[in-house]
């Protein structure tokens, strides 16, 4: 969010006083004030101050009352409300969320569900940051309900975007800063050119998001125009049928950490794969490092970590997945991915999969196809019987090497150009037989 709303001290706030002694005593701040503490208990009153000893009763009164630098600490219990954020921390001072210490804390809300045959992300959260709001963190708390979190008129974006993607039209997707070569410095102009070519001046994302250390249950955690936040430490599981991925991140949401995540029993929906997948990052999500995560225990089509729709130059690194049916996959129109040391284990079709829906076409296309992507050093290993290790269907100037892989699903044309745009499997421009000899680094 572009500006963070103001605020002030409280008129007549006791900053400290001298004790006998000549030394200073600090006093606590006032809840609500910069820096300040606000407690929050099952068994506190929203008509008391917040500060240590008069807790508020619900978490949304505390959020209420937060400015830049508010900790909001709440005690043990479960707290039974959808909560709404409108407003946002700073950089130098976010607003953190988190535990008193002293036992579970669990944040739920009585939620609509929607049918397993649901299309789109369920949007009925227990957690929801909107309208662009900035530098939250949320650390070691159960939210049973997910998260949604979008910037401001993020429709206006995906809208824009998506009828480019209708049209075919690659070149004005790419020319949106740091997505058509790689330049993390000019993805950070990304909202101020959406902002001309949607015509929308209110047009804003939702930054400096954080999640630490959080089990995450029923809903998974959504990001829509959201950039340069943290996923780290959280236990996503049991997620419902037609509410979405585990982890997703959505319509230019760059710049983003996740790190030491797992994910597992997203429930198989009866819609298409991308509402069921473990990592998933789409609509041009670019400059994103995925490292050290686990996903597992995947039903149905679901990929456990999948590019999509434009989604580049982001970096997947030692991650694991494990009982899934795709393990790594470079959908529609990657370019610059990076893949590198990663295992998946026990896939009952691909391991790893690139841009498969192409393999009808005679040579790659800059719309569709993957695009300077690195897939080195990855492991796949003990598949379901007739799964392949690596299928491809459109790829160009991509570098395939080092990886124990041991079988391939190569389409038909993609045999023919392998070589003459650019591919490079092992260091040669013949792309890889059905099967091969595992490599390693």
């Amino acid at each position: 969010m572009t500006h963070s709303p103001s605020f002030r001290l409280l008129s007549g706030a006791v900053t400290g006083s001298v004790i006998a002694s000549g030394a200073l005593l600090v006093a606590a701040a006032p809840a609500g004030a910069a820096g300040s503490v606000i407690e929050v208990a099952t068994t506190g009153n929203d008509a008391n101050s917040g500060a240590p000893g008069q807790p508020l009763k619900t978490v949304q009164a505390a959020i209420d009352k937060a400015v830049p630098g508010t900790t909001i600490k709440i005690h043990k219990g479960t707290y039974n409300q959808q909560l709404k954020i409108r407003k946002s921390g700073t950089t130098s001072a976010p607003i953190t969320v988190t535990t008193a210490g002293d036992g579970l804390v669990t944040l739920t809300a009585s939620l609509s569900m929607p049918a397993c045959n649901n299309s789109q992300p369920d949007g009925q959260r227990t957690i929801l940051i909107i309208d662009g709001s900035d530098n939250w963190t949320f650390q070691g708390l159960t939210i049973d309900g997910g998260v949604y979190a979008t910037g401001s008129d993020a429709g206006s974006a995906f809208t824009w975007h998506d009828n480019l993607v209708t049209k075919e039209d690659w070149q004005t997707r790419r020319k949106v800063p740091g997505a058509g070569s790689y330049n993390p410095a000019a993805a950070k102009q990304v909202i101020p050119y959406l902002r001309t070519v949607t015509k929308d001046p209110d047009l804003d994302s939702a930054d400096g998001l954080k999640f630490i250390g959080n089990t995450v249950k029923r809903k998974g955690l959504f990001f829509r125009m959201s950039s340069y936040g943290v996923l780290s430490g959280n236990k996503i599981s049991d997620i419902a049928c037609g509410t979405g991925a585990g982890i997703w991140l959505i319509t230019f949401s760059n710049g983003w950490q996740v790190t030491g995540n797992e994910v597992s029993k997203v429930a198989a929906s009866t819609w298409k794969h991308f509402m069921q997948e473990g990592i998933r990052l789409g609509t041009s999500s670019n400059y994103n490092k995925v490292t050290n995560n686990n996903v597992h225990d995947l039903p149905g089509d679901g990929r456990a970590f999948n590019t999509d729709v434009d989604s580049s130059w982001n970096t997947f690194t030692n991650n694991r997945a494990t009982n899934v049916a795709i393990g790594y996959n470079d959908q529609m129109s990657g370019w610059g991915n990076v893949w590198q040391r990663n295992t998946v284990t026990t896939f009952r079709t691909y391991g790893y999969g690139v841009r498969l829906k192409d393999g009808s076409l005679t040579k790659p296309s800059f719309n569709s196809s993957a695009n300077k992507i690195n897939m080195s050093c990855n492991v796949a290993s003990k598949p379901v019987a007739g799964a392949k290790s690596f299928g491809v269907g459109g790829t160009m100037f991509g570098t395939y090497t080092g990886n124990a892989w041991t079988s391939a699903q190569v389409g038909k044309h993609v045999k023919t150009y392998w070589g003459a745009y650019g591919n490079l499997f092992n260091g040669k421009k013949t792309a890889p037989p059905a099967t091969f000899p595992a490599s390693s680094c």
